[in-house]
């Protein structure tokens, strides 16, 4: 890790300081993951939103801290514009994010079509969830965080990002048991939870490649 937090480092430091094509470089190892992270969130404008949070990165001045992962850096910023994006949706209205979820401030399926019933039902059982309990289990199961690099991003202790995982594991089950059209469908879903999540990750990659 030591290596790419460097490299990284270094292609933002020239960047910032008008090496354009460090900023492309950049953008071609981190982008994916910042496209991933708006996918099952956001109706429409995933592309203006990842394009914002890269110029948020070289906008920026604030230093990349020793030991921290640079895709968790980015990821963060990524947060921070998502909340923006949610309160012009909103008009303005501040969002609780811990409260409120995606189904209810952008109403209708999720962009991103899951190939069999199982992930349709993990897809939309995500949106279902409090916003911040959605982006903490995406972060867990499309980019393989663990608690504490995702406490990192979303600057709160390790202690409660694994009572928020728990708690988001618990909710997701709930609404799925709402959603699912059969119990055989919940049950396999649930069953094979990390199988479907590793499958829509790599619909993911392929959408976004």
């Amino acid at each position: 890790m030591t290596a790419n937090w460097q490299l990284d480092a270094q292609l933002l430091g020239q960047w910032r300081g008008g090496d354009n094509s460090a900023g492309a470089q950049l953008f071609d190892r981190h982008a994916d993951a910042v496209g991933r992270f708006f996918e099952n969130k956001v109706r429409s404008g995933t592309d203006d939103l990842i394009q914002q949070t890269f110029l948020r990165l070289v906008e920026g001045r604030e230093r990349i801290r020793d030991g921290v992962a640079f895709r968790g850096f980015v990821l963060g910023v990524a947060r921070n514009v998502l909340r923006e994006h949610l309160r012009r949706l909103t008009r303005g209205r501040e969002v609780d994010p811990e409260v409120e979820s995606m189904a209810e401030l952008a109403p209708g399926p999720s962009t991103l079509l899951g190939a069999c019933r199982e992930q349709r039902l993990l897809l939309e059982g995500l949106r279902r969830l409090p916003v911040e309990h959605q982006v903490a289990l995406e972060l867990y199961y499309w980019e393989g965080l663990n608690a504490a690099q995702i406490a990192e991003i979303m600057e709160i202790s390790h202690s409660a990002m694994r009572s928020r995982l728990t708690k988001a594991r618990a909710l997701l089950r709930q609404a799925m048991v709402q959603l699912a059209e059969s119990p055989q469908l919940l049950e396999s879903t649930v069953n094979g939870l990390d199988d479907w999540a590793s499958q829509l990750r790599q619909q993911l990659e392929q959408r976004l490649g």
